[in-house]
């Protein structure tokens, strides 16, 4: 490597000139001749968006259970999200719990839901929800639901995407979790 750099080097600068002209003139002459059929297809279907989505901790106090869902544009081009994620509650062996997910907090906790709003989200931003549970037991005869995964969709017909919280879904015997719409985070 050091040798080619001495030998250009040393070349004289109207030497070097010639040799590169001839070069730089082809490869101009090349871009501008491209063929029509490297042009793009008009019917040519736009990229899928791309959106990963993770589960926060768990945060639980007096029974009350939350975690903060977060969705990031990992496309190249904007997302928009209006609603509510689409939430399903597995156990450790990935199959579907029978509980019911309501869109806000009102079958769980009385908290003040937020109003559904259209979401854009630029390449690398988040949006977030709240999952909202309690971990009571209301029948001592009934056994306590104890959830591994989450599968969540960013809307309805979205596909899904399994996230593992930290900690767990421990709901007990309730058999509800609400969800709240999505929003973009506070800003810091």
């Amino acid at each position: 490597m050091n040798t080619t750099w001495a030998t250009v080097r040393r070349m004289p600068l109207r030497r070097l000139g010639r040799t590169a002209s001839p070069v730089v003139a082809t490869a101009l002459l090349a871009a501008c001749t491209a063929s029509p059929s490297a042009a793009p297809k008009a019917d040519a279907a736009p990229p899928k968006p791309c959106v990963e989505i993770k589960a926060g901790p768990v945060d639980g106090a007096m029974g009350l259970r939350s975690l903060a869902l977060e969705m990031v544009n990992c496309g190249s081009r904007p997302y928009t999200v209006k609603g509510y994620p689409t939430v399903r509650v597995l156990d450790g062996d990935r199959k579907r719990i029978d509980v019911t997910v309501t869109e806000g907090s009102s079958a769980v906790a009385t908290i003040g839901d937020a109003t559904p709003k259209p979401v854009i989200l630029r390449p690398g931003e988040k949006a977030v929800a709240g999952l909202l549970w309690r971990n009571t037991v209301t029948d001592p005869a009934v056994t306590a639901v104890r959830a591994t995964y989450l599968e969540v969709a960013p809307a309805t017909g979205a596909p899904w995407q399994t996230v593992k919280p930290d900690a767990g879904i421990d709901l007990g015997t309730t058999g509800k979790v609400g969800v709240s719409p999505w929003k973009l985070p506070p800003r810091r």
